[in-house]
């Protein structure tokens, strides 16, 4: 039989056949910028356990990281969804295309500059320490011979030990929040950790003052390498914020004003 008189339902066939393949060759063309517009959601991933990056209070989902990404996907005209990674998978979730961002306060290194992007910087969590404002501590050498209180198997209590060793009186903790409550009372001279989370627990003491960074710790906005259009558009909107004082209020809104942080 001749192909020109085969059944009209097989020429539909081929027809049908045929726009599915264009749309497939559209969505595999299909950046992850052109993907959120589209469909008007750009996803993400924390690991809802650093506050006040990202936590949990009353089963929602709260924190810098939180309402910094919010404002960026107001801004980029699309809605922005969170999901709970655990740390270990967190990158992971980025490169398989699980989600399309990590807002989740991670750090810059080189090592993981090599797998994913890193925007503009919103935050140093470096490392620093927390004093009595009657007992100042300036610079991180202050700390010899003192008793240096930090959570146990955190950055601070790393960095501390590699630094200076046997030359502090060193004393760990289960959280950074029980090391801060004995420097309140007098059983330590300083706690050593990642400032932003003793800058969060610190809000309730008045007495109690923290340093610049000793050891730089810059967080960022994360996207695959591939994703260079995605990330001019977040970079784009996260220095606006900056310029336009937005940001500052989210800075303030879960640290402080510089006055109560003690900067």
């Amino acid at each position: 039989m001749s192909p020109f008189n085969k059944p009209h339902w097989t020429f539909l066939g081929y027809a049908v056949v045929c726009v599915m393949l264009l749309n497939a060759s559209a969505a595999l063309a299909e950046t992850t910028l052109e993907k959120i517009k589209r469909t008007g959601v750009m996803t993400s991933a924390n690991t809802f356990t650093y506050p006040p990056f990202g936590f949990i209070d009353n089963g929602k989902q709260i924190g810098l990281d939180v309402d910094l990404g919010n404002e960026i996907a107001r801004r980029m005209g699309v809605k922005l969804t969170f999901q709970n990674v655990d740390f270990r998978g967190i990158i992971a979730a980025l490169t398989s295309g699980r989600v399309d961002t990590l807002i989740t306060a991670l750090t810059s290194t080189p090592e993981r500059e090599k797998a994913i992007l890193f925007s503009e910087p919103y935050f140093d969590g470096g490392i620093g320490g927390a004093y009595r404002a009657d007992s100042p501590i300036a610079n991180a050498e202050d700390i010899i011979g003192k008793r240096v209180g930090m959570e146990l198997g955190a950055a601070g209590e790393f960095w501390t030990r590699e630094k200076y060793g046997s030359r502090v009186q060193i004393k760990t903790y289960d959280t950074t929040f029980l090391a801060l409550k004995d420097l309140e009372n007098g059983r330590l001279d300083v706690v050593v950790s990642s400032l932003p989370p003793m800058r969060y627990a610190m809000r309730t003491m008045p007495s109690i003052r923290v340093t610049n960074v000793w050891d730089s710790r810059i967080v960022g906005i994360n996207t695959r390498h591939e994703d260079k259009d995605l990330m001019a558009e977040i970079n784009q909107h996260l220095l606006a914020m900056k310029k336009d004082g937005t940001y500052d209020k989210l800075i303030a809104k879960w640290f402080g004003p510089p006055s109560e942080s003690g900067r």
